[in-house]
């Protein structure tokens, strides 16, 4: 008996308030949608941002691949005393800095995930001799947070 009245009691608290379940119901079904749509718009940014990064990366490096005066760039054993940095040369890894700084910046805003050798593709950059006088030169530039990244790097 008890059973009964706690039934025609929910049936009929239910039977009031039957809109405002539902609308309850469809608020909760909208906001499910809006996170998942939400998610899959964040998943393909990512993906756009890295692919757009990527093609930088590999026309700023097909330059240098294709144009004799930035060889120097690759060579750990440049001579800067009997051969000093030319303005090609530092526009170019000025241009490879600011790259950088972009990749850091996506990395940190979380619009990319982290590339695991990140830190040791800077440290092999930037200890070439041409790279390193313009970083030493140029850096100013440059945020004081990504600054300190990379020196940091660069003591190690």
């Amino acid at each position: 008996m008890v059973e009964c009245s706690i039934m025609s009691i929910l049936l009929a608290w239910a039977s009031n308030h039957i809109f405002d379940l539902l609308s309850a119901g469809g608020l909760i079904a909208s906001l499910g949608f809006t996170t998942a749509s939400f998610r899959e718009d964040t998943r393909s940014r990512r993906l756009s941002n890295l692919l757009r990064l990527t093609e930088q990366h590999r026309d700023i490096w097909d330059e240098s691949q294709s144009n004799p005066k930035l060889a120097r760039i690759r060579d750990p054993l440049a001579d800067l005393y009997t051969k000093p940095v030319t303005p090609e040369e530092t526009q170019f890894v000025m241009l490879l800095m600011f790259h950088l700084h972009c990749w850091y910046r996506a990395i940190k805003d979380g619009e990319v995930n982290a590339l695991e050798g990140l830190e040791m593709d800077v440290r092999n950059f930037f200890r070439r001799p041409v790279s390193r006088h313009v970083w030493d030169e140029r850096k100013a530039f440059f945020d004081k947070v990504f600054r300190q990244f990379v020196d940091e790097i660069l003591d190690e």
